[in-house]
């Protein structure tokens, strides 16, 4: 993941070439997924309260600004293994914090924050790593905490020519929803779903309920998979 250092300047053009069929931007994708975890937030916490949430591989802080809109009162930190691109994301962002990191262990004590997020990170890390991964973002998170990963969908043929001719994935594996469920159940993930998103590229709200009605199908472009964090006085994370 350090290779994203390389890909700095040329990041968003090679994003915004890959989905340049769907008639859409890279921002319109971004912006979806921040309606989606604020909606989560607000399901757990209501709306508006001062939370502590963490974005594990945060890149450039894209998705931040619409975070922001979509839920208000967040205290926002960002953390990446490229530092040039963590770097790009606090001259940009100087309201959030933002931090590199070694890839392995989360840089912040035990039960630091609310919630913690990765948005298609997962397939850029080595197989190898996902549990690590996965466990590092609950042992960071309180008791009753909500934990979200963003991930491309597999099973969507669509997904998969897009990301055969995007430069920044040619080392990515894709994980389908089930494997990434199982695996968060076997890290300690509690409460664990997936829900589906992105079946359309339209943005009017007949076509956001569509797409909510539709979260149980695993035919979207992309999904989400979530869990909290129990307490389990026997097992030391």
């Amino acid at each position: 993941m350090p290779e994203f250092d390389n890909y700095r300047d040329n990041y968003h053009d090679d994003i915004n070439a890959a989905i340049r069929f769907s008639g859409k931007s890279q921002a319109y994708f971004t912006q979806v997924k921040a309606r989606y975890l604020g909606n989560e937030l607000t399901q757990k916490f209501g709306a508006n309260n001062n939370l502590k949430v963490l974005d594990v591989g945060c890149g450039h802080g894209d998705i931040h600004p619409f975070i922001h809109q979509a839920y208000a009162g967040i205290e926002l930190t960002g953390i990446d293994v490229a530092g040039t691109v963590v770097d790009e994301a606090a001259s940009r962002y100087p309201e959030n914090d933002y931090r590199v990191y070694d890839g392995n262990r989360i840089p912040f004590e035990d039960e630091t924050f609310d919630s913690a997020f990765a948005i298609c990170v997962m397939h850029h890390v080595p197989p190898p790593q996902w549990e690590q991964f996965l466990r590092e973002m609950l042992r960071v998170v309180k008791e009753d905490g909500v934990l979200l990963v963003f991930e491309h969908n597999p099973s969507n043929p669509i997904t998969r020519r897009i990301v055969n001719n995007c430069p920044l994935d040619e080392n990515a594996v894709l994980l389908p929803a089930r494997q990434l469920s199982d695996l968060c159940q076997k890290t300690g993930w509690k409460d664990v779903r997936n829900q589906f998103i992105l079946f359309t590229p339209f943005s009017t709200k007949p076509f956001e309920q569509l797409d909510r009605w539709l979260g149980a199908i695993p035919l979207g472009a992309q999904y989400f998979t979530k869990g909290v964090r129990r307490a389990n006085k026997h097992t030391r994370l």
